[in-house]
């Protein structure tokens, strides 16, 4: 359940960011509600691969164990870059937010898709 919570949260926040700026009057304000989302989202990012990590360990299943270590890295890294990206909006120095930005979102989606292998590992033992 912790994954299918862990990929739902995901994949939500994906859709609900592109809704996001499809649906803003400009840039910023998207920049606003999206930074918003993700806030909460690296809860849900750290969090519910620490607890699944826990849980497997005991269990020994070596390929969730993988898939959620490489998780945690993936979610710490992009909190860490989306901090970065969020003192670049505050300091108007927006010199590498492009790539920041590509970077963050690309490991988002590997957070998504490895919740999505949690999952199917975890349903196939």
């Amino acid at each position: 359940m912790i994954a299918a919570f862990w990929f739902g949260g995901g994949l939500f926040l994906i859709i609900a960011a592109s809704a996001a700026f499809r649906a803003a009057g400009d840039p910023s304000t998207a920049g606003n509600v999206v930074g918003a989302m993700l806030t909460r989202w690296h809860y849900i990012a750290l969090g519910a691969p620490v607890l699944l990590l826990a849980i497997e360990w005991r269990r020994m299943r070596t390929a969730v164990i993988l898939i959620v270590f490489v998780a945690i890295f993936f979610a710490a890294f992009e909190a860490l870059i989306d901090l970065r990206i969020h003192a670049m909006r505050i300091s108007g120095d927006r010199r590498f937010f492009g790539m920041l930005h590509g970077i963050s979102s690309l490991l988002l989606v590997g957070q998504v898709l490895c919740a999505a292998g949690a999952v199917a590992a975890i349903e196939r033992d």
